[in-house]
């Protein structure tokens, strides 16, 4: 049976600890009693602290992230234009986008409720130094993620900590900013315990944000040794890949590669994760993502290009008939392809169907990781969200040692990989990489091995090659896909035509980052005119 903290049970039970957009830098809640008199024990400060962990559930299942990332870039295709994610994928957002004001608002709901909390604990009564610096450090890696995550959006933002006075700040220079959140998390790295399980800060997230943070900064030293700290806490992959999204396995005791995860429980708090999945196919996987798992090989389907000019070349026994059988199992484990059964379908029926037999959907493919297909209430789905594991630990790792010290160090961490899932090693199946193919082979295979985790947003924009990948988005045509066998397998009927599903667009000297939300500089004289280049 899940187990639940009494943080996150606190957590839920405080949505209604609100913060606004416009008033983001009033770091005191505006339906709460003022922290200079509120905190006179341990449990109100884990209270306070509660209310910085519900920032990272969702408004709306429509609005899930990091998935929703998915859709923002080559991944996946979402048509669902009440959604909104389809206007960053074609690069027609702008400063009124529903998106970029939600970002906004969300993480300076979060960096408000710590500074609160920071502040507060300076005056708090009743709270041993001990649980002091671990609040503190929790509270402290929190506003630090929340930072982050909007210097990843945003670029340049207000720098305001738990003594900014409170009006309007301006954009800070992004050095000072970054400066502010390795303060906050090498706090955290230095004052929080190893806790497994993830469910809440602990050192091993603490870690793992450092290195994430090292690796937007280009900085594989730090990345390599944030990694070796990581893994000298006992983290390591779990064995069952299909299992790991789920339940049984993100919540089985000896689970040791989930770093940080959201809790969700049935009967409280639904994810609606197998909902938007199978149900509403909110997430049509593109086939460009699906081109990008190799053969059982260990090969590509199509020639990978290097930065050089160079080129893995592609499998000569890809069969184009069988386009989806004798393939990287991670690929039938992450995405429903034609052909494959799937059992979900929001009624108590259970229904078994194959796909793309939906009406929705749109490319031929949909996400299947962390579908619960046993789910009759799709409305009362308990599946967590992992947010950092030890799987992509293993891939900084890799692409860090290959920049820093050459491919031959990089080959253990991704075989390391591909072993869990019994697909032939990188080692067996391309043994004399040079650092560009290397290069290219590790950005491959974060794809792959996270797909529909919503890292590939980030991925694409720190390598710059967005505006390369972010070309129409391909699917198959349903239409032709449409006379199901019974026992589910591939038609001879079938015709695999590829056709396009949507017009994207990516402005190199704009998208790159996300808009100023036009509330915000509404609201902030001293950003008004400090909107990014190109909005």
């Amino acid at each position: 049976m899940k187990k639940f903290s009494t943080l996150f049970i606190a957590a839920l039970l405080l949505a209604g600890w609100s913060s606004g957009c416009a008033d983001y830098l009033n770091t005191v809640p505006v339906d709460k009693s003022s922290p200079n008199t509120f905190l006179k024990g341990v449990e109100q400060a884990k209270s306070m602290l509660a209310g910085i962990y519900y920032c990272f559930y969702d408004d709306s299942p429509a609005y899930i992230t990091p998935y929703t990332y998915e859709n923002m870039c080559d991944n996946s295709y979402n048509h669902h234009t009440w959604e909104f994610s389809a206007e960053f994928a074609s690069g027609t957002q702008t400063a009124a986008s529903w998106w970029a004001e939600l970002k906004w608002t969300k993480d300076w709901q979060a960096i408000s409720r710590a500074n609160s909390l920071i502040r507060s604990m300076a005056l708090a009564t009743g709270i041993s130094p001990a649980d002091s610096r671990k609040i503190l450090a929790e509270a402290r890696f929190l506003r630090a993620w929340f930072y982050f995550d909007m210097v990843r959006f945003y670029g340049r933002v207000p720098l305001v900590d738990e003594n900014s006075p409170q009006e309007n700040a301006p954009r800070e220079e992004l050095d000072k900013v970054m400066a502010f959140i390795k303060g906050d998390v090498e706090y955290a790295v230095g004052n929080l315990d190893n806790i497994p399980g993830g469910e809440v800060a602990c050192l091993g997230s603490a870690l793992m944000l450092q290195l994430q943070i090292a690796q937007y900064e280009y900085d594989n030293a730090t990345v390599i040794a944030c990694a070796k700290a990581i893994k000298e806490l006992g983290y390591d992959l779990y064995g069952d890949f299909r299992k790991l999204f789920l339940d049984e396995g993100i919540n089985d005791p000896s689970n040791r590669e989930v770093i940080f995860k959201v809790n969700y429980a049935e009967d409280l708090q639904s994810s609606y994760m197998t909902q938007l999945w199978y149900n509403w196919f909110s997430f049509n996987t593109t086939l460009e993502a699906v081109n990008s798992f190799f053969t059982a090989n260990g090969l590509p389907v199509k020639p990978l290009e290097a930065d050089n000019g160079a080129s893995i070349p592609a499998d000569p026994a890809y069969d184009k008939d069988y386009p989806f059988e004798n393939r990287d199992p991670r690929l039938k484990l992450s995405v429903l392809c034609p052909g494959d059964e799937y059992r979900c379908d929001g009624t108590s029926r259970y229904q078994v169907h194959w796909q793309p037999a939906n009406w929705d959907n749109k490319t031929g493919f949909a996400a299947k990781k962390g579908a619960n297909e046993t789910l009759v209430n799709l409305n009362n789905d308990g599946g967590d969200k992992i947010l950092m594991r030890y799987g992509e630990v293993l891939l900084a790792w890799a692409e860090a040692e290959n920049e820093e010290n050459g491919p031959k160090g990089a080959y253990e961490m991704i075989d390391q990989l591909r072993r869990r899932v019994g697909m032939v090693t990188l080692t067996e199946s391309l043994p004399n990489l040079t650092k560009e193919t290397m290069r290219a082979l590790i950005r491959n295979e974060r794809r792959v091995e996270l797909f529909h985790e919503g890292q590939r947003w980030h991925d694409i924009r720190r390598w710059k090659i967005a505006e390369k990948v972010m070309t129409d988005a391909h699917g198959l045509d349903v239409s032709k896909l449409q006379y199901y066998p019974s026992s589910g397998a591939t038609s001879p009927y079938w015709q695999y035509e590829e056709i396009v599903v949507d017009k994207r667009s990516f402005n190199k000297d704009r998208d790159y980052l996300w808009p100023i939300p036009l509330k915000e500089l509404n609201a902030n004289p001293l950003i008004r005119d400090d909107q990014n280049p190109g909005y």
